[in-house]
């Protein structure tokens, strides 16, 4: 219960970002902590599909199918890829300056939970989004055009065969923790939960105990699973690496057992200090790897097609809300306040008042930097306001049953 202020800052930054396809809130406050150490990232932005290809190499019945894409994209169609409100449903749109370029709307939201200072969350929250954005745009446009073709058609369902998004997502978060290493000011750590929501796809990566939700008609789905050292694998793992458990924490220190940063923990733990220089000598003695280490960021990951009729709206957050909330109990109070009439940021404002208000010295709860996003998935609105309509109408009817509100 250290580093704690006596009087919490109740000052919120409340955001709300509305796009055609999907809309956002986000909700911060410091509380009793002495610094403000989480951050967050919202992308929203497009993937750009290169289909050019020289007519000597393409065959006719290629050829014929990208004159029929490029033909079947209307002036309304181009500008709504060239605005933020891109409609995901729609897919695939030719960019107004060059014909030969599709681009697939790609959203990530992200929230970073920091420890030990906040430069392992800022540096996180910057990074990472766009690393994973370039690979993705990387990796498909390293496939053949047949390939590019099947993966911009809305009608295919073969996006999980061309985009490997586990390797793709474990792969950055190693890089972007490797880069953090080089950075001068890498003595913190910090959580990280991403979504990545691409064509009908929402793709989850975790490392932490940060968390995400998505509520499928009232019901909870879990984006992701918390990483806590008393989990059976992650103990493990601790101890093969010369760790420990005491007090639900690594080493007596760390309450999580997977982050970005907290090197003390990875290339400079007991198992690995005094071969270091043995090992530069003798290729024979190996370190720990990456995915072994006592405190991993190699992340897990989630796939789950969306349901545009079912899925309502997800909500990211740090641990200093999940620690007050269970995920049902989260779900439900959103979806009360919507059948109110809330607004979202008005939504993200009461959830932050009433975790202060639960603060507790006994249980500890409370007393945590607090950050929430939620997204209101709502393509099939076509806006926000129609959302907040249409889901307050059919939270009624679940209540009072249909048309009696």
């Amino acid at each position: 219960m250290g580093n704690l202020m006596s009087t919490p800052l109740t000052e919120k930054n409340l955001t709300l970002v509305q796009h055609k396809h999907l809309s956002h809130a986000i909700g911060e406050m410091q509380g009793y902590r002495l610094q403000m150490e989480d951050a967050y990232c919202d992308l929203n932005d497009v993937i750009e599909v290169e289909l050019k290809e020289s007519n000597s190499n393409t065959s006719p019945s290629l050829n014929n199918k990208l004159n029929s894409i490029s033909s079947n994209n209307s002036p309304a169609s181009v500008s709504r890829v060239n605005t933020a409100s891109t409609d995901t449903s729609l897919q695939t749109s030719t960019t107004m300056s060059n014909p030969d370029i599709k681009n697939i709307p790609i959203n990530i939201y992200g929230v970073f939970d920091g420890h030990g200072g906040s430069s392992s969350s800022n540096f996180i929250s910057e990074i990472l989004p766009l690393t994973i954005k370039r690979r993705i745009e990387n990796e498909i446009n390293n496939l053949s055009i047949e390939d590019k073709l099947k993966l911009i058609d809305p009608n295919n369902n073969e996006t999980l065969l061309l985009i490997n998004f586990p390797k793709i997502l474990k792969d950055c978060f190693m890089k972007v923790d490797k880069k953090f290493y080089h950075d001068p000011n890498n003595n913190s750590g910090s959580t990280a939960v991403v979504i990545i929501i691409f064509k009908d796809y929402i793709i989850t990566a975790n490392s932490g105990d940060s968390r995400a939700i998505l509520s499928r008609n009232g019901k909870v789905k879990n984006m992701s699973f918390d990483h806590k050292p008393k989990n059976l694998g992650e103990l493990m793992r601790i101890h093969n690496d010369g760790g420990y458990v005491s007090q639900n924490r690594v080493n007596a220190i760390l309450a999580l057992s997977r982050a970005f940063g907290d090197f003390n923990f990875k290339l400079h733990n007991n198992n690995n200090s005094g071969r270091f220089n043995l090992s530069k000598n003798n290729k024979k003695i190996s370190l720990t790897p990456p995915e072994e280490f006592q405190v991993t960021v190699e992340p897990d990951i989630i796939i789950q097609k969306l349901n545009n009729l079912n899925d309502e709206f997800l909500v990211i957050a740090c641990d200093g809300i999940w620690d007050c909330y269970k995920s049902n109990d989260l779900i439900d109070l959103i979806r009360h306040q919507l059948s109110l009439g809330k607004k979202l940021t008005e939504i993200n404002e009461i959830i932050l008042d009433n975790c202060i208000g639960m603060a507790n010295t006994v249980t500890g709860i409370g007393f945590d930097n607090m950050t929430i996003i939620i997204v209101a998935l709502h393509s099939q609105s076509n806006s926000l306001d129609l959302w907040h309509r249409s889901i307050k109408n059919k939270i009624l009817d679940e209540k009072f049953g249909k048309y009696n509100h």
